[in-house]
Formats: structure tokens, sequence, C-alpha cells
């Protein structure tokens, strides 16, 4: 496979990833703001789900299309985890006026902040293994299907949604537990 320029396969990808979901978010958000009718409901119904699937999903979409335009596992990595990464920090900044640092803590466990980033190492895994497999099918001898990086990030994807998203309320009672032993006394 012929490798592209960084413009074409890291930037490109990294722009529509994070551009979908700014515009769908900012669209969403204006929209909110409108009176009740027709296109504003409209503009919800069609964004709102637009939202929702770039900051859970895209990890499907950006790392294939770069990788198949020659990236490297870092380049795909960096591009599958902008839109998390990009959410749990506006979201951090949103709050981080009214908490102090133990309490920012426990909210980075909850399972919506730390479920996105583990389920995104769960798509990243899939969607790499089966452009690798696919790619090997096609006659590339030298790709490793089972590359060590993106086991690894199986491993903890799945490790991590066990436990914080199955497992998250005890996690949370558990955390809250020890904050009100060590921090509040």
């Amino acid at each position: 496979m012929e490798k592209a320029g960084f413009l074409k396969r890291f930037i490109l990808p990294l722009t529509l990833v994070v551009g979908i979901n700014l515009v769908s978010g900012w669209i969403y958000d204006t929209a909110a703001m409108m009176d009740p009718g027709t296109l504003r409901s409209l503009l919800i119904n069609l964004f709102a789900p637009l939202l929702f699937i770039s900051l859970w999903f895209f990890a499907f979409v950006g790392p294939p299309l770069s990788y198949f335009l020659g990236a490297t596992f870092w380049e795909r990595l960096v591009i599958a985890f902008a839109n998390p990464v990009i959410w749990v920090v506006s979201v951090e900044a949103k709050i981080a006026c009214q908490f102090c640092t133990a309490e920012m803590i426990y909210f980075l466990f909850l399972p919506w902040t730390f479920g996105v980033i583990c389920v995104t190492c769960i798509e990243f895994s899939v969607a790499d293994l089966v452009c690798r497999f696919w790619h090997r099918r096609r006659g590339a001898s030298d790709v490793t299907v089972f590359h060590p990086g993106v086991l690894t990030l199986l491993l903890v994807g799945l490790t991590g949604t066990y436990a914080g998203l199955i497992k998250g309320q005890e996690w949370v009672y558990f955390i809250v537990q020890l904050y009100k032993t060590h921090f509040l006394s």
C-alpha cells in the first residue's frame, strides 16, 4: 500500500472526524435556542444523533479511512481518540470551577466520561483488526493482523468497559465512599 502524504493520510481524516462533531454540536446547540417549531425539531432530530454517533462511533470511520491512505498506527490512534478526548476535556473545563481536584478525578471515572474512552479503544481495535485482515487477504504479506498495540487496546477497552460501564455504579459508590472517608472528615 502506497503511503499518502501527511495532509491526506492524517490531517484530512482528522479534520473530517472532528469537523462533523463540531458542526453537528454547534447546529444542535443553536437549534436548542430557537423557538419551538418544525425547523427546530428537524435540526435537533437530525443533528443530535449525528453528534452522538460522531462522539461514540467515529473510531469506526476515521481510522479505517486513514489506514488505507497509509497512516501509521499512532496517527490512526489520534484520529480515533480526537472526538472523545475533545469532549471529555470540554466537559471537564465547563465544570472545573465547581469542584475540587478529588471531585474532578471522580468525575473522570463516571461511566460516560470513562466509558467513551474505553468504548473507543474497543472500536479502534476492531476497526484496525478488520482493516489489517482485509489488507492481508488482498495480498499484503507484510501486514501483521494481530498487532500487539491493537490487541492491548482491545483488552484495555474490554476491561475498562466492564469495570466502567457494566460495573460502573459499584465503582461510583466505592469512589464516593473513599472520598467521604478521606476528604470530608
